[in-house]
């Protein structure tokens, strides 16, 4: 079959552009109807003209109105080096951020040992603790909660003060398979080179099925540690890890969003509810797709919340797209969707970085973020995105910070077979207020 100079639209309410050569995308200006035209993010004026609130922008409030940060905010690990006995870098994959009773932020981060970047996650990803002043000063690691292999903390607020935390782990020890920072012949500065992780890593394996590994939860009163017996959630699931990111109301029920990941159709977001968060006997997965209009490659690493009014929304590190096979799932941009109930949702569009960036081009590759000095820097991967709110932390209203974890190395091979590109950290940056 043929379609040559032939017109194609796509009814949906986001814009996910073509990265075919031989193709021109756009949007066609509608004004909005009500407010679920603006995402539930602002409001539709008479003139259907939508008024975000401040922390949102863009024709449909559809993308998040971030600042520039200061340069050191965020998490960057530092660990010795064994070889010479200095300090140097250990990457981190972003991280979920919560208030403390002592003042204090506290953030739970993924982190890679033997100072190895995100190729080694599925080998070398434990969960870390770190605290902070405030969102504009740096994190410093306080205690290591689980070791390796642990990965994709979700912390949320419970009904009466708990901090829960979701997370996907096969639990092993305090060592990853790869050794990133061998007696001085590797670069030992947080990133993965050829051979630090032997010859039994089967990429094309993670790359198809992605990671296997069962989700679990555990909860406590104290930030700083006696974190509860980990249980498992979605016992029954067969199939990769779920990026599990729930809301808790205030009744003890839940509301949550689960991914499954796929050889052909790449990350896939359904829904998942709880009738007490504290039992997850009482958790049900349900199995109808929720964005299936997002093509090829899909969205991940979702994070829920509410706003004022009560409406679910979240967020996600966005791929649909890219210029490759091999790299279809980097694409450094964010996505957003909104719910008035919980059940019924609407994909929105790009809620950080450019709609029109090319992955592995030199017009395109990555995401510019400005610091509050006047520079920038343009990271090749922004993911795994975590919002804060003001307050006492409850996941409720605009978000103040936006966490995301940032690969500043320039590698384009998200698996072992990176070369020493893939060194990254968590990246903390401002949401503007009004």
């Amino acid at each position: 079959m043929r379609f040559t100079n032939q017109c194609f639209s796509i009814v949906s309410p986001g814009f996910n552009p073509t990265y075919d050569e031989t193709s021109v995308t756009g949007t066609v200006h509608w004004g909005c109807r009500d407010n679920s035209d603006c995402s539930l993010n602002g409001q539709c004026a008479e003139e259907g003209v939508c008024e975000c609130r401040p922390a949102w922008k863009g024709e449909r409030c559809e993308t998040m109105n971030i600042l520039p940060t200061p340069k050191n905010s965020g998490y960057r690990g530092m660990d010795m080096n064994p070889a010479t006995r200095k300090m140097a870098n250990t990457s981190s994959w972003g991280g979920a951020v919560l208030p403390g009773k002592d003042g204090e932020l506290h953030m739970w981060a993924s982190e890679m040992t033997e100072h190895c970047g995100i190729g080694a996650w599925a080998q070398n990803s434990r969960i870390v603790h770190a605290v902070a002043e405030s969102a504009d000063k740096p994190f410093e690691r306080v205690d290591v909660v689980w070791e390796v292999f642990s990965h994709e903390p979700e912390v949320v607020p419970g009904p009466n003060g708990e901090y829960v935390m979701y997370f996907t782990a096969q639990l092993r020890g305090e060592h990853g398979d790869c050794e990133c920072c061998r007696d001085g012949s590797g670069p030992c500065d947080g990133s993965t080179g050829p051979g630090d992780c032997g010859d039994d890593v089967d990429y094309e394996f993670l790359k198809n099925v992605g990671d296997s590994d069962p989700s679990w939860m555990s909860f406590t009163d104290d930030p700083a540690g006696n974190w509860s017996e980990p249980l498992q959630i979605l016992g029954d699931w067969q199939g990769s890890d779920t990026n599990f990111a729930p809301v808790i109301l205030k009744n003890g029920s839940m509301v949550a969003l689960w991914r499954d990941w796929t050889a052909l159709g790449g990350s896939r977001v359904f829904l998942a509810t709880g009738s007490d968060w504290k039992d997850p006997s009482t958790y049900v997965r349900h199995e109808v797709e929720l964005f299936p209009d997002l093509g090829t490659a899909g969205t991940e690493d979702q994070f829920i919340y509410l706003d004022e009014d009560g409406n679910f929304h979240a967020v996600f590190h966005h791929m649909y797209g890219t210029a490759t096979e091999s790299q279809w799932w980097l694409d450094a941009t964010g996505g957003h969707a909104f719910s008035a109930n919980g059940w019924d949702w609407t994909y929105t569009g790009v809620s950080y970085g450019d709609p029109l960036a090319r992955y592995d081009t030199e017009e395109g590759q990555g995401a510019e973020v400005e610091f509050d000095d006047g520079s920038s820097f343009t990271f090749t991967r922004l993911e795994r995105p975590h919002l804060l709110f003001g307050g006492d932390g409850e996941l409720q209203g605009d978000p103040i910070y936006i966490i995301n974890s940032a690969q500043y190395g320039f590698g384009t091979d998200p698996g072992t077979g990176a070369e020493n590109d893939d060194a990254c950290y968590t990246l903390v940056r401002p949401i503007f207020q009004g």
